[in-house]
């Protein structure tokens, strides 16, 4: 989705809305209806961290995060969303402690870190509605940007499409 839901428009540059029609569209299959979101009945909601990376030099990066997720929103227009206004610097030992995987091998090359999760909301979550019985889920802490009420985190890089980042708010 992140690599063709700009096709059709001259600008390709993803904004903040891409990201959260995107969110929402990826949840639906755990998600069929607006049970995703706030007051969620499971007591959890989707949240996905996006880290771009481009190479300037061999030590030098350009960096961005941008984030949408289904924890605060009441429907897909008010999904929580948003970009890092500005695009900062981290060297490469930097970007290494983030993900491995975005380390480029020349100048000009970009990455980008898709960090998808279910993240728990403490005062309505029931595992039993989960269907976790007798089994705790296991949280974990966010590569991205260290919250520790994750669980099934799944980390996927890829090469973005020329133009589509950085991103920007809207």
């Amino acid at each position: 989705m992140i690599q063709q839901v700009t096709n059709t428009r001259s600008d390709k540059q993803l904004t903040s809305t891409d990201l959260a029609h995107i969110v929402y569209a990826s949840c639906l299959n755990f998600f069929h209806s607006n049970s995703v979101f706030n007051p969620s009945p499971f007591g959890i909601y989707y949240d996905i961290e996006f880290v771009w990376v481009k190479r300037i030099s061999n030590d030098n990066y350009q960096y961005q995060s941008c984030y949408a997720g289904t924890g605060s929103g009441k429907s897909p227009s008010t999904i929580n969303k948003g970009c890092q206004q500005s695009v900062s610097t981290k060297t490469k030992n930097q970007i290494q402690t983030i993900d491995p995987n975005l380390v480029c091998e020349k100048d000009g090359d970009e990455r980008l870190l898709i960090e998808a999760c279910y993240r728990r909301q403490y005062s309505t979550f029931n595992k039993k509605q989960l269907g976790f019985f007798l089994l705790e889920p296991k949280t974990m802490r966010s590569s991205c940007d260290g919250s520790i009420n994750n669980f099934f985190i799944y980390h996927l890089v890829i090469t973005p499409k020329p133009g589509l980042f950085p991103g920007k708010n809207n």
